[in-house]
């Protein structure tokens, strides 16, 4: 190959390499509570993978401004995923277009913080004097099952009501006697009645809410950390014949399992 050739060769070439030859930029930016707008308070980590190579960056966003800062190879898509104690799980993803220059670029985003008390599932889970869950709580609890796993530190409190056994049958009031006639001509008084019962309220049915609460806690029983995420607590007494919700998932303690 003589020289003008190689020469060619070599310009026809070398715009492909400096093309294939992205720099790297600082992706920066914040990430905020989507309730408050202001920066988490908590730690939280940002995982941001390359789609293209796999490869992974555990960035730590600073909890007290919320700002993050990572050096990123240009030309490629990236996948971040948002995870802390203190908030939901959030997957998203950015695309860093071909550069050939160093540059700064901002991406800002937000998640939702986790909040003690907040309901995630109100239900009438068992029937009137049964142990067997309905298949609509059956699915309220898979969605929170769900949750559990994506968030691995999240807690919950299983609140369940206790119901009351039928109230029994009003006793049956004697009756009354008819006065003793007098052989001496007097009037023989009326015997004095006994007082009538005191109705006693009707006591909570123990069994009951006992095999209820071990249906709930097998629905539970295979997520990891269950003894420290799940807490189990009585609700308030019902009636047998009420049609209100007998089962409250509500968010726990928003805290890390490794300050137990």
């Amino acid at each position: 190959m003589n020289a003008a050739i190689r020469r060619a060769t070599f310009l026809a070439i070398a715009p492909v390499v400096l093309l294939a030859q992205n720099a790297l930029v600082n992706v920066k930016g914040t990430v905020l509570d989507e309730r408050t707008g202001k920066p988490l308070g908590h730690e939280m980590d940002m995982v941001i993978t390359s789609e293209k190579t796999g490869k992974k960056f555990v960035v730590k966003v600073n909890s007290a401004t919320g700002e993050y800062l990572q050096p990123l190879e240009s030309g490629q898509r990236y996948s971040i995923v948002f995870s802390s104690y203190a908030i939901y799980r959030k997957h998203a993803s950015i695309e860093i277009p071909p550069m050939q220059k160093f540059k700064e670029l901002t991406f800002n985003f937000t998640v939702r913080s986790l909040q003690e008390g907040e309901p995630l599932a109100e239900i009438r889970a068992f029937a009137a004097g049964s142990s067997v869950l309905s298949a609509e709580a059956r699915g309220a609890i898979e969605r929170v099952l769900d949750l559990l796993k994506e968030n691995r530190q999240m807690r919950i409190v299983v609140e369940l009501a206790r119901e009351r056994e039928p109230a029994p049958p009003p006793p049956v009031q004697p009756r009354k006697s008819a006065p003793k006639k007098s052989t001496k001509g007097k009037k023989a008084s009326a015997e004095p009645l006994p007082p009538p019962p005191v109705p006693q309220p009707p006591a909570v049915n123990e069994q009951l809410y006992a095999a209820r609460l071990e249906v709930l806690k097998q629905m539970f029983a295979d997520i990891r950390d269950a003894e420290v995420r799940v807490q189990y607590r009585a609700g308030p007494e019902q009636d047998a014949t009420s049609a209100a919700p007998n089962l409250r998932i509500l968010t726990g303690p928003v805290k890390s399992i490794f300050d137990e």
